[in-house]
């Protein structure tokens, strides 16, 4: 009898398994496991002789386990988990008081390569997270990695079936309230896979499959999941895909990605399958050995009520959304169906925005502003500017946000409703069932419904109305965004700036993105239409450098965009920079990953693409086309070649031209190759010596930013004669009163090594270093540092104390923290006594290391200083003109003209054009020398002051150009003329004007225009930029064109 029960039960499920496609064959020895199950129990002992066989029964036919389980399992291995159900049913039964919010079954164990887990839930709830499976996600799915340890998993999920059961029937006969159960079963195996060290691009699924997926998966199974990891190396994000079981009323869900790119992402799809009423019935999550993810779901209605197929729609059309941000702030909301998958994740970004943008200066900043005037006095600009950061840091916090989104979240249901209704497409959605619930929400209507709203629902609290009233600007603020995109890999809104307070940010943005991921937050900001900057991720050494960070993040990238719109005041492009800030944990290990996804969004909001089940079309209130210019920054350098080609990838028309810093195979010009973002500040440093007849021998320099970096090691290698006394890099400090080896330096920068490996026998007998980890270190002086990293972070501003007035007469910033000298340790660099500098020469490399009141103290202390806005632009001139090259060649010509090939062989015309440009970047630098010393002479102004007052005239006079019509509409001549002579020859000589006239949009050619003309006013005839003077210029300008050849007359 029991052979003939395992038979059928055998064949009903082999059949099952292979239309479900997951496995090949039935597992032909089950019935001989069985009995071999029965008398490993038998002889135990530990169950009674008379439930051994229906417990057997039980576990074989009632709990929904495949094939796959019972084929990899020894009847020892099954008839532990028998024993430990039963041991669980037995507790149960002992227990009183059970009302179905503590499972009747939970049972784990975990030894080193595999771990089984065990519960029941009630039917009735569905507010619950699945403990077991997060876990499962934490230990085991998240951290597997392709390259070593690596985890599968199986999960069943069958109706508990207690009236069958002895045991459990008599606990439903003791507890009348319990409901059905569900009992859930998940097996973790760790990975053995047949080839190790395979490529990460390798799609060969004999190659990179589990050995025990290859042995029991159905051809066909394997097929699919082949042409599945086909689709996720050739994309960014999720590969989603779904069929109906035939002869079934389950649903078959299939989820590609990359390892590592959406943690939790396996529990929170169960949940989104939980919150539209689908049963789970058995998943399987593999994990191949080229570090991709898929997850195969396998989903039943839970009730004959329920709309099947628009459940699964919603599925499969929200688990892109669900990939971006897997676990958000308002999760449990969503499992208690309080808050929809959409309006979670839309409070999510909400609370972000709301953090970084509520006005929590308020009115008495303002008029305390108005009072201190900064402009007046460098010590008022100082104490406002740290009151404000300690406004910001104690006020509204993002807990606090978070709070008030919670408590008045039907608030901000309506607010998602007003934001729906502008952003979805509605043709495509009226019938699913986002639609219908958020047809269920009543709208906000005008500002003045919204304030009549929070004056009723706030008018005690006037600190959440203040909270959502900055939710609502958000919604206002939007112009597009990838928010209802069928696919994406993290959150993109496009801003309209004009709601940043002038009072805070007097220089208004041109443009503004914001991004949103499940591990990261970022901005770009960019101040003209046609600009460029770099994309530079921050990390946090542990959760108050983080706290700190984000304090700090949109001001520094808002900061980082105005000195760049500064400092490209000679290249077409205006100033612009992108922050990526990666969230304390695993995050700060997967900067890439946060990188590609950052790309990947904003790209989404850069292209119109209507590609069916790929890419929606979205909503777009800006209706202009729209092109970012971006590079590498700190610590995206090697992500540069990826996403040029990920731009090319996606369509992008501008690929070539989307990133500078790329790899020479594919048109870069790398920049610390051939010194690029060096020779600019070098031109300031060698300029001071000309100017003021220095022998550069005699000079002992120090700088912040080691050998290991493009400034500092390009720094090194053209410092001439200088001799170094002192560096600081990421490693530590190197310090040598009496002189660093310059050879070893030298050897250091070619090697692209920090200081700790420089030849310590080369110190002398006062030389020393102390690296970030020493602690307790005595130094020939007899001072004892306790900690390394307090030491190197502060070496800086003890120059002083350790070289001695006038042991330092350079100093170079080519690394750093914004603003790592300003007005509270400023004093550390002059003598007490003297009231004057010690350092006598400061050329800023490293952007925003000295603020803006500490230069102005220098200066008025004696020191030469110039500033970043001057000396730092040889990098972004080497862009603009990596930019313009891939903007004026056809695909074909800038193959055979710009792209070095693999054998390392350079084009002809690359070569001779990368001399080109540094001769352009020495140009530029000595040009606006040259300018500022001479306003220097006759106005006596601090260069720090001048440098701004040049760029703001040069910008300025640009912008006006760039909108003259009468220059360039109604004199087509002198328009031509003017690009002829500022565009590179050798480029003209290669392409012809006519074709860089087709090819690079007019908004580029007239910035090209205004920058040229602005630019070369300004130099040469100061920053006064009065309409007669002008005009003399434009005439004399004709003059030189028409004795150039460039007009006739």
């Amino acid at each position: 009898m029991v052979a003939s029960t395992i038979d059928t039960a055998m064949s009903n499920l082999s059949v099952g398994s292979s239309k479900q496609d997951y496995i090949d064959t039935p597992f032909v020895g089950k019935k001989e496991q069985f009995e071999q199950v029965l008398d490993v129990l038998d002889s135990v002992g530990f169950i009674p002789e008379s439930l051994i066989e229906s417990e057997t029964k039980w576990f074989y036919e009632s709990l929904g386990i495949d094939d796959v389980f019972f084929a990899r399992s020894s009847p020892e291995d099954i008839a532990s988990h028998i024993h430990a159900l039963y041991s669980c049913k037995v507790q149960a039964y002992s227990s009183s008081n059970l009302d179905g919010n503590q499972p009747l079954i939970s049972y784990k164990r975990e030894a080193e390569d595999h771990a089984v887990f065990f519960d029941t839930i009630d039917s009735h709830t569905s507010s619950q997270r699945n403990q077991f499976e997060i876990a499962i996600d934490d230990k085991y799915v998240d951290p597997s990695v392709a390259s070593g340890t690596s985890y599968r998993t199986e999960y069943f999920s069958a109706p508990l079936n207690y009236k069958t059961d002895a045991i459990l029937s008599g606990v439903y006969e003791k507890n009348k309230t319990l409901h059905e159960q569900f009992v859930r079963l998940f097996f973790v195996y760790e990975n053995r896979y047949k080839h190790a060290n395979v490529s990460a691009n390798e799609t060969d699924i004999e190659k990179i499959g589990d050995s025990t997926f290859l042995k029991i998966a159905s051809e066909r199974t394997k097929t699919l999941y082949q042409e599945i990891v086909k689709d996720v190396i050739k994309t960014t994000g999720p590969v989603i895909r779904h069929f109906p079981i035939e002869s079934s009323e389950e649903y078959r869900v299939v989820i590609g990605y990359r390892q590592k790119t959406s943690a939790r992402y396996s529990s929170a799809l169960s949940d989104l399958a939980n919150y539209y009423k689908l049963q789970t019935t058995r998943k399987y999550v593999e994990q191949f050995a080229n570090g991709v993810t898929i997850i195969s779901m396998y989903v039943r209605a839970k009730s004959t009520k329920s709309q099947v197929d628009l459940s699964i729609y919603q599925v499969i059309k929200e688990a892109s959304l669900l990939y971006c941000i897997p676990h958000n702030f308002f999760h449990d909301r969503f499992i208690q169906g309080e808050l929809s998958l959409q309006e979670s994740i839309y409070a999510q970004s909400a609370v972000i925005f709301v953090a970084h943008f509520l006005n929590r200066l308020g009115p008495e900043y303002s008029k305390l502003s108005s009072l201190l005037d900064p402009s007046k006095s460098i010590e008022h600009a100082e104490v406002l500017n740290s009151l404000k950061k300690r406004l910001r840091a104690e006020t509204y916090t993002q807990d606090f946000i978070k709070e008030v989104f919670d408590v008045r979240r039907e608030i901000v249901r309506k607010l998602y409703r007003q934001f729906a209704d502008v952003h979805y497409i509605r043709s495509s959605m009226e019938k699913t069932l986002s639609y219908q619930r958020l047809s269920q929400i009543t709208p906000v209507g005008s500002e003045a419904d919204f304030e009549q709203l929070l004056s009723r629902e706030c008018s005690q609290n006037e600190h959440h109305a203040v909270v959502l009233r900055a939710l609502y600007m958000f919604n206002k603020s939007i112009l597009k965004t990838n928010f209802y995109t069928s696919t994406k890999v993290a959150l993109s809104f496009r801003l309209d700036p004009s709601f940043l307070p002038e009072s805070e940010y007097p220089e208004r943005p041109y443009g503004m993105f914001f991004v949103v991921g499940s591990d990261f937050r970022g901005f770009h900001i960019r101040f003209r239409d046609i600009a460029r900057g770099g994309i530079r991720i921050v990390k946090s050494r542990s959760y108050d450098a983080y706290n700190v960070n984000v304090r700090n993040m949109f001001d520094e990238n808002y900061n980082l965009a105005n000195t760049q719109q500064r400092k490209n005041k000679d290249i077409p492009e205006g100033g612009s920079k992108g922050v990526i800030l990666l969230d304390p944990g695993a995050a700060q290990d997967r900067p890439k990953a946060c990188f590609e996804k950052y790309i990947d969004a904003l790209i989404d909001l850069l292209l119109k693409q209507h590609i069916p089940g790929v890419k929606d079309q979205y909503v777009d209130l800006y209706n202009k086309p729209e092109i970012l210019f971006l590079g590498p920054d700190e610590g995206t350098a090697h992500y540069v070649d990826w996403a040029t080609l990920h731009a090319r990838d996606r369509g992008a028309p501008w690929w070539k031209s989307f990133l500078t810093g790329k790899s020479p195979q594919l048109g870069g010009i790398p920049h610390d190759e051939y010194g690029m973002t060096t020779l600019s500040v070098r031109a300031y440093v060698n300029k001071i010596y000309e100017k003021l007849n220095i022998d550069d021998s005699k000079i002992r320099k120090f700088q912040t930013g080691g050998p290991d970096g493009d400034l500092g090691s390009n720094e090194i290698l053209l410092s001439r004669g200088e001799n170094y006394v002192g560096l600081v890099d990421g490693s530590g400090v190197i310090c040598d009163p009496q002189g660093l080896d310059k050879e070893e330096l030298l050897r250091l920068a070619k090697e692209r090594k920090m200081i700790e490996h420089y030849d310590r026998s080369k110190l002398s007998a006062q030389g020393y270093v102390v690296l970030v980890d020493d602690m307790d270190i005595t130094l020939p002086s007899g001072q004892i540092v306790t900690s390394g990293v307090a030491f190197r972070n502060t070496f800086h501003l003890k120059l002083k104390e350790q070289y001695g007035v006038g042991g330092v007469d350079l100093f170079v910033p080519c690394g750093g923290r914004p603003a790592a000298i300003d007005t509270n340790n400023v004093h550390d660099f002059i003598d007490e006594k003297t009231g004057k500098s010690v350092v006598p020469y400061f050329v800023e490399g490293a952007n925003l290391f000295i603020t803006q009141s500490a230069k102005l103290i220098l200066e008025k202390a004696g020191i030469i200083i110039f500033k970043d806005a001057s000396t730092n632009k040889g990098g972004v001139t080497s862009s603009s003109l990596e930019v313009l090259a891939a903007l004026a060649f056809d695909d074909k010509t800038f193959l055979e003209s710009m792209c070095v090939d693999s054998t390392g062989a350079k084009p002809q015309f690359y070569t001779a054009y990368v001399r080109d440009v540094q001769k352009k970047i020495v140009d530029n630098a000595e040009a606006e020398f040259e300018s500022l010393w001479k306003l220097h002479e006759d106005t006596g102004k601090p260069f720090t002051i001048l440098s701004d007052e040049l760029s703001v005239a040069i910008n300025k006079l640009g912008d006006e150009l760039s909108n003259s019509r009468e220059l360039w509409d109604d004199d087509v001549e002198f328009r031509n003329a003017v690009l002829l002579d500022s565009l590179p020859p050798l480029l003209l000589e290669k392409v012809g004007i006519e074709n860089v006239l087709s090819r690079v949009p007019e908004a580029y050619l007239k910035a090209i225009f205004a920058t040229y003309l602005a630019s070369k006013f300004v130099y040469s005839r100061g920053i006064d930029s009065n309409p007669a003077k002008f005009l003399e210029f434009i005439s004399s300008t004709r003059k030189q064109f028409i004795k150039k050849g460039l007009l006739k007359y």
